[in-house]
């Protein structure tokens, strides 16, 4: 098994309401729920920054990217990096212990 970094960026739809700077209503952004789901359904998995993962699974990289590359857009973005727990390092509480789990 292995730990893998993914990490994402769904680009802000556009939109043309013709509203200016005056906003009296909500615009509605495209929700990440998709493809936080879908990784989380990879593997055991860790969610250490706001749009990137820890995952565990048996899974290579393309395969994780192959998987997940349905549920984002043309403009939308993700990388998928193997973790090399002998060489990492985080500020964030915990996230080298759930590695070394």
């Amino acid at each position: 098994m292995s730990i893998y970094t993914i990490t994402y960026y769904l680009k802000e739809e556009s939109h043309s309401c013709g509203c200016g700077d005056s906003h009296e209503h909500h615009h509605h952004h495209r929700d990440d729920y998709a493809i936080t789901g879908n990784i989380k359904a990879l593997g055991s998995w860790a969610h250490f920054m706001p749009t990137s993962f820890l995952v565990k699974t048996d899974l290579s990289a393309n395969e994780i990217l192959e998987k997940l590359k349905e549920f984002v857009e043309e403009d939308d973005t993700i990388f998928v990096t193997k973790v090399d727990k002998e060489n990492v390092a985080s500020l964030t509480p915990g996230v080298i212990d759930w590695i070394n789990k």
